[in-house]
């Protein structure tokens, strides 16, 4: 078995020895820990939608939705999470075939998502299959279809893919194995611009016939879920106020995903125009007779990264749609951590490029920490309140019956300019009989205070 040292010591040396010009492994392990933190966050939406209502059928199919969007996201980069042993390429190549069985999954999710929104006979026939025992047998279905088509092909390894392995103790010579148990198709060579991250291995996968079918079917189906939602919204001119946002919020959850979806699918295609072929185990890092090009290294995490991000924005907006009236100021939160996340992401991801750029062209890294990290601090209000506007048009404020009831009781008590101590009783009595926080109390409040000092 290939040693490495302890987690802490290895992570501590990849990461702290991270460079786009070398070893630029630490980086990959960087994006692999955010995929397993947004699968984390992912299932805990998925069960406040289940919890918020788990007689609803379309809260059942929603929460579905998103746990299958947390196991995606749970096994789009595991190959790149740790320095496997050789031992776990069985586990690594089983976890791919889940990740593709989960977009194949994806897909018909997003093409039946539209049927709980539409008002015609068949999308009412689907709805009530799905919210019965129907939704579960479409793992089983996702499951056989991929295997079928594998066998047909000769294996999922010819299929979906093969991994391969490869571990260095030192520069020099390296040693290297497959999944399928083929031997690598090079002479492994650990070059010295790695000797800092020594001794480590690195696992690579490579893209077959049936996985770029699948890598482009998520995106076919939320391209269809987006125009079939966006069609109802329409023609929802008639419904229920707190149902139309609901319908919004749906719809721009599906246009959100197929735009990051689509951005994906074009780095894919820059990809392999750039190779001239899709990566295969020659293109590796280890292949003195092949030059691994500076995109592949940059772009190409970010092509599953860029499936984290679409699925995390899905689950934000789709929580918001079906938990607003049901969870108590649950949309100021959502937006809320939508801002610190954009802020906070945009922030590390920009100071991370601007110090390596100034590492490799000036051997002053410190330079654009200052370039990117100075800006972001004297403009950080206005950067927030932009941030903010953008999170409210997105989801916008939507308040449940109850609370639509204390806005229009403390308008009325605030009419005169005073709230008397019987009006601010009755204001509690209420606040209390609708189980609100102080915290919560104090928004609707403030927003309505705001909205009378707009009215004048």
């Amino acid at each position: 078995m290939a040693d490495v040292g302890g987690p802490l010591v290895y992570y501590w040396r990849t990461i702290s020895n991270a460079d786009y010009s070398t070893s630029f492994i630490g980086y990959w392990h960087i994006l692999a820990m955010f995929s397993i933190v947004s699968a984390v966050f992912l299932v805990f939406l998925s069960v406040l939608i289940y919890r918020a209502d788990p007689s609803k059928g379309k809260n059942r199919f929603m929460a579905f939705m998103l746990m299958t969007e947390a196991v995606r996201c749970a096994s789009s980069m595991l190959f790149w999470l740790y320095s496997w042993p050789e031992t776990y390429l069985s586990f690594l190549s089983n976890a791919r075939v889940v990740y593709y069985i989960m977009s194949l999954q994806l897909f018909f999710l997003y093409i039946l998502a539209p049927s709980f929104y539409s008002k015609k006979e068949w999308g009412g026939r689907i709805s009530r299959f799905l919210s019965g025992r129907g939704l579960y047998f479409l793992p089983v279905l996702c499951a056989t279809v991929v295997f079928s088509i594998s066998a047909l092909m000769g294996g999922t390894h010819e299929a979906i893919g093969d991994v391969g392995w490869t571990y260095c103790s030192t520069v020099g010579s390296g040693t290297g194995s497959t999944a399928s148990g083929e031997p690598m198709p090079f002479i492994i060579t650990c070059p010295e611009s790695w000797n800092s991250v020594f001794p480590m291995t690195l696992s690579s996968p490579t893209l077959e016939p049936l996985s770029r079918i699948l890598l482009l079917l998520p995106t076919l189906g939320a391209i269809y879920a987006a125009l079939s939602i966006n069609k109802i919204y329409s023609e929802s001119k008639q419904e229920e106020p707190h149902q139309k946002v609901e319908i919004r919020a749906v719809q721009l959850g599906f246009f959100g995903k197929a735009v990051l979806q689509i951005t994906t699918i074009l780095m894919l295609f820059t990809l392999i125009g750039v190779l001239g072929e899709s990566p295969t185990l020659n293109t590796h890092p280890f292949n003195p007779d092949e030059q691994v090009p500076k995109l592949l290294i940059a772009v190409g995490p970010l092509l599953p990264t860029t499936v984290v991000l679409a699925a995390l924005f899905e689950g934000l907006v789709f929580t918001y749609a079906m938990v607003k009236n049901e969870v108590f100021g649950i949309d100021e939160k959502l937006r809320k951590g939508f801002t610190t996340a954009v802020f906070t992401g945009t922030f590390a991801l920009l100071f991370l490029f601007a110090t390596e750029a100034m590492e490799a062209l000036f051997d002053r890294g410190w330079i654009g920490g200052v370039l990117i990290g100075l800006p972001f601090i004297v403009l950080r209000k206005p950067i927030i309140a932009s941030l903010s506007k953008f999170s409210t048009l997105i989801m916008p404020e939507s308040f449940t019956s109850q609370e639509i009831t204390y806005i229009e009781l403390y308008k009325a008590a605030i009419s005169d300019g005073v709230v008397t101590e019987k009006e601010r009783s009755m204001l509690q009595i209420q606040a209390t009989s609708y189980r609100f926080t102080e915290a919560r109390v104090d928004f609707l409040e403030a927003f309505c205070r705001d909205g009378i000092t707009e009215e004048e």
